[in-house]
């Protein structure tokens, strides 16, 4: 449940009540997924944020108030010839009002990305 408050971003009040991982039964706010290219991101020491490594969750970084996560995505991965892995993680549901700000980074619509860096 989110509501508009003038102008402003959605806010949403409601703790999902039936939105649980497949990965280890853990309630989320968010799903498990990866990201396509790169996304920048600040939690503003909101926890939530988890990242799977070596087949466990764990809690993200806090990134405070001049900080933030670069994540790269998988589109990006594969250009690089998996040089730099793209992580899957999610957001676990929390008690609190939980506020990030994220930018996407992706490639121009002409660009051509058939192959990678190295040719492949």
């Amino acid at each position: 449940y989110q509501r508009r408050v003038r102008g402003k971003y959605p806010i949403r009040r409601k703790i999902n009540a039936n939105m649980y991982s497949a990965f280890d039964g853990t309630l989320l706010r968010d799903l498990e997924h990866i990201d396509s290219t790169v996304t920048v991101l600040s939690t503003f020491n909101n926890g939530g944020l988890e990242m799977l490594y070596k087949n466990k969750y764990q809690a993200a970084p806090a990134t405070g108030e001049k900080s933030f996560i670069v994540n790269i995505g998988k589109l990006v991965d594969d250009l690089i010839d998996n040089k730099v892995p793209s992580v899957r993680h999610r957001v676990a549901e929390v008690d609190f009002d939980r506020y990030s700000i994220t930018y996407f980074l992706g490639p121009q619509f002409d660009a051509v990305i058939s192959r990678s860096m190295t040719g492949k």
